[in-house]
């Protein structure tokens, strides 16, 4: 059966929800999970990885979970967090305006989603993912409402955007109980000239520094896989996983 993908809409922007199997049936509350890019992440037709989680949730070993698929209006503005030069288009700038994307989904699109739909809106019960900058804004908004997201997905997220380590450096990291999962290809940018080279070594940075701030061995868990390229197919193969990592905890 393919798993119900309800169409929503808030301010513009399409939201494709999924939700557990029996949710119209019962009255249960469930976990949220907010993914990037139309929710790419668990999208059947993008990957397995949906019907993966839900063979878990099967099993009772993973509680059911509402994803909420976010598209973006332009992902290059509104999951980068500074102004810089683009390295996809050099007569375009990536736009910087990650802080309020973030703030849309914090002030404006959680609180409809915990109106509309039976959530839990706990912060433990609460997580928010993506893959490449998908990744790199999910981490960052993560980082920026600790109190609102307790479980981060960055799947092969784009750490190589100029600025990106350096602000985590220096951004005050909270221990509120979050739980961290981030994975990367052991090779993935080593072949380019542009900032992408450093994809690799400024992941590792970044997570060394989590674990050394506010997170630990515990509650953050990062893979490297076989990959000497940027591979959405390899890296989504974890959110099954992930999820059970990031969910199953405490």
């Amino acid at each position: 059966m393919q798993p119900m993908c309800i169409k929503d809409m808030l301010h513009d922007r399409e939201l494709f929800i999924y939700v557990p199997e029996g949710y119209e049936e019962d009255e249960q509350r469930y976990p949220v999970v907010y993914v990037q890019d139309s929710g790419d992440l668990i999208n059947p037709q993008e990957s397995g990885s949906l019907q993966a989680v839900r063979q878990l949730t099967a099993r009772q070993e993973l509680p059911g979970i509402i994803f909420v698929g976010i598209a973006s209006f332009d992902r290059n503005n509104e999951y980068t967090p500074f102004v810089s030069k683009n390295v996809f288009d050099p007569t375009r700038n990536f736009g910087g305006n990650a802080a309020a994307y973030a703030a849309y989904i914090v002030e404006q699109l959680k609180p409809y989603i915990d109106r509309k739909y039976r959530t839990r809106p706990e912060q433990k019960y609460t997580g928010i993912m993506g893959f490449s900058l998908g990744g790199l804004i999910s981490l960052y908004t993560g980082i920026l409402y600790p109190d609102v997201f307790g479980r981060i997905g960055s799947f092969s997220g784009s750490f190589w955007f100029p600025g990106i380590v350096e602000w985590v450096q220096q951004h005050p990291i909270r221990n509120t109980g979050q739980r961290l999962y981030m994975n990367v290809g052991h090779a993935e940018g080593s072949g380019r000239t542009n900032g992408q080279q450093w994809m690799v070594p400024n992941t590792k940075t970044v997570y060394e520094h989590l674990l050394q701030h506010g997170f630990s061995e515990h509650t953050a868990r990062q893979d490297i896989y076989e990959s000497e390229f940027h591979s959405f197919e390899r890296g989504v193969r974890y959110v099954p996983w992930a999820m059970q990592w990031l969910f199953n905890g405490e």
